[in-house]
């Protein structure tokens, strides 16, 4: 019977997407353009940036700086802070990669990679303040205080996730190092697989968005919030066109930095997809605690942003 309702499922969706053929090519092609301009040049860049910076062994610096504060604040290994730090400096899913990376050198466990995955969805700092902040919105100190609140979020996921168990390395693994160039020339490749997970996801993403918008009647707010809890990137280009308050504009920016998007959630989870990773946990936290700190938003704006 399952079997049946699969197939039948599979073969609805095939019909829609034969029916829908332009929506999809169109779809395909919106997806690429919105990928290759907003999303590859601040992904793809940080990928190299963070291996070469680990090669010269500047993790190791982090490490024993900031990430010893990390660390006694999440309760996690002081190893394992880094990850928050690159992600901090960096944007989603390269928090998946960084996360990835310690998987398969076996310096942290899977448990604690399902700890430190909820509280790392940070957006590209360059797009929140650029993109959100000054071409949206006109404001450099509405893209900072968006970049901030999303701080806060994070750190108060990763409050919330303290006293869940973490498995402490108490010595490092030193490992023979690569030659600089072959660790370019991997480090490239990995770049681009990680790129084309995540063009996939937005890909499809972008499709579904699109038929569903043909299919169903929805009004232009409900349909933005949709689009934006979908795909982020998309959603948050689609705010600016609302015939809203900006104030109301502002919050449903927010929501939708915060949770990032179920595209985003996915392509983390495709790039962990060797390992179990428990991404029903992290769709309910990051719904909560989006709600929590919209309501923290609402109360700030009344006196910064009017």
């Amino acid at each position: 019977m399952k079997l049946f309702i699969k197939n039948i499922f599979l073969t609805l969706i095939l019909i829609l997407f034969i029916l829908n053929i332009k929506i999809v090519i169109n779809s395909t092609y919106d997806a690429s353009i919105l990928f290759f301009n907003k999303i590859f040049i601040s992904v793809f860049p940080f990928i190299i940036l963070s291996d070469i910076l680990i090669y010269f062994d500047y993790h190791i610096f982090l490490r024993n700086s900031i990430g010893k504060f990390i660390s006694k604040l999440f309760n996690i290994d002081p190893n394992v802070s880094i990850i928050f730090i690159l992600s901090l400096l960096t944007s989603t899913p390269n928090n998946a990669i960084y996360i990835k990376d310690m998987l398969d050198n076996n310096e942290i466990d899977i448990s604690t990679a399902n700890k430190i995955i909820n509280y790392t969805f940070f957006p590209s700092l360059s797009f929140v303040i650029g993109t959100v902040g000054l071409s949206i919105y006109n404001s450099f100190k509405i893209g900072l205080i968006l970049w901030l609140l999303i701080l806060i979020y994070n750190i108060l996921i990763g409050l919330f996730l303290r006293k869940e168990k973490t498995n402490f390395i108490n010595k490092t693994t030193i490992k023979k190092k690569d030659n600089f160039f072959n660790m370019l020339k991997k480090s490239i490749i990995k770049g681009i697989n990680s790129s084309i997970i995540i063009l996939g996801n937005l890909i499809i993403f972008t499709i579904v968005i699109n038929i569903l918008n043909k299919y169903l009647n929805i009004n232009d707010i409900l349909f933005t919030i949709l689009t934006g809890l979908l795909e982020m990137t998309s959603g948050i280009v689609n705010i600016k066109n609302l015939n809203i308050n900006i104030n109301y504009k502002i919050l449903l920016t927010f929501l939708i930095l915060s949770f990032s998007s179920i595209s985003i959630i996915f392509q983390s989870r495709s790039i962990l997809s060797n390992y179990k990773i428990n991404i029903k946990k992290t769709l309910i936290i990051k719904l909560v605690f989006s709600t929590i700190i919209l309501f923290i938003e609402f109360i700030l704006y009344n006196n910064w942003f009017r």
